[in-house]
């Protein structure tokens, strides 16, 4: 008759484990048990882009009026909220790319 070998038990040192419990601690004060929702994160990172989109229509704007407007900021503001733009738009590619790999999987 063969013996089973059992794997050996995984334990975490002490400190670790009151290391992990003050960051999940910490983690439940900030963000309350569940934490933000997806819905809510997302609704954050749509505002900060739109920010910073009416921010460089505004510079846009003042500098098209001829107002005194340092140009290397508006352009900067400018660029900086085409990046963030694009960032959101290739971050959508993905949940909607991922979101159809998972209506096509077979169960």
């Amino acid at each position: 008759m063969m013996k089973s070998i059992q794997p050996p038990m995984l334990t975490y040192a002490p400190e670790l484990q009151a290391k992990g419990v003050r960051q999940k601690a910490a983690l439940e004060q900030a963000y309350g048990s569940a934490g933000p929702s997806f819905a809510d994160r997302l609704k954050e990172a749509v505002q900060s882009v739109n920010q910073e989109q009416v921010e460089a229509d505004g510079y846009l704007k003042a500098v098209a009026a001829g107002q005194d407007v340092d140009l290397h900021t508006a352009m900067i503001s400018l660029e900086e909220a085409d990046i963030s733009l694009r960032s959101m738009v290739s971050v959508r590619d993905k949940v909607v790319e991922a979101y159809e790999r998972v209506m096509n999987m077979s169960i």
